[in-house]
């Protein structure tokens, strides 16, 4: 019986799981949770996930939340996955390390700000200087502490952490004012993640959604 992914892909979590299954050549069935129809939220899915959030995986009854714990037992579960959660210590400390980082700062900052220069937050709770400011924080401490001069996150190969961090920044990349020339390392490394075909595939959604609001 093959894995079912339950994803929304305008969620950056979503595609981060996406591009793991897909580049390690996973086989699954994908069920799609609309966000914007309140899908998350139904009874049937909050049996799937009580949280109401994506994604999640049924693996043969086996039901498992939150993207990075997905990620991470995928790598453990799938020999095709193993080389982007590699059994090296260091190597997955390092990735285990990023993960806090990423929920407090990378995802917390930049969500707020996607949502709110693209007008899909509620009146009044978005302050535009003060919410740019934080996602420039962010991206500083991406690039100095956790990116530096390297190709990805933990060295020259793409691991989960890439898949999470990029698909969450390619969001502010790609549909925000946020100038990422002030960023060359962070620039290059996400389009260096977009010319893998299957993170380019899975952020078109994206594009697209963005457009979509653009042209209202």
């Amino acid at each position: 019986m093959p894995l079912t992914l339950y994803y929304e892909t305008l969620s950056s979590p979503s595609r981060a799981v996406l591009a793991l299954l897909e580049l390690a050549n996973i086989p699954h069935e994908k069920k799609h949770i609309s966000v914007l129809k309140g899908e998350t939220k139904s009874a049937e899915y909050l049996k799937i996930n009580p949280n109401g959030l994506v994604p999640a995986i049924d693996d043969d009854g086996f039901v498992v939340w939150e993207h990075d714990a997905v990620l991470k037992y995928l790598a453990a579960t799938r020999k095709s996955a193993e080389e982007y959660y590699p059994e090296d210590i260091k190597i997955r400390t390092f990735i285990d390390q990023y993960y806090p980082f990423h929920h407090a700062s990378i995802r917390k900052n930049v969500i707020h700000y996607f949502f709110g220069v693209n007008g899909l937050l509620p009146p009044g709770i978005f302050n535009k200087e003060d919410a740019r400011k934080k996602v420039e924080e962010s991206l500083t401490n991406f690039e100095t502490i956790y990116l530096k001069d390297k190709k990805y996150i933990t060295g020259d190969k793409i691991t989960i952490a890439d898949f999470s961090a990029s698909n969450e920044i390619l969001q502010i990349y790609l549909g925000s004012d946020i100038d990422f020339y002030k960023f060359p390392r962070v620039k290059a490394y996400l389009e260096r993640c977009l010319e893998n075909p299957v993170i380019g595939a899975t952020n078109e959604p994206v594009k697209e959604f963005v457009k979509q609001l653009k042209s209202k």
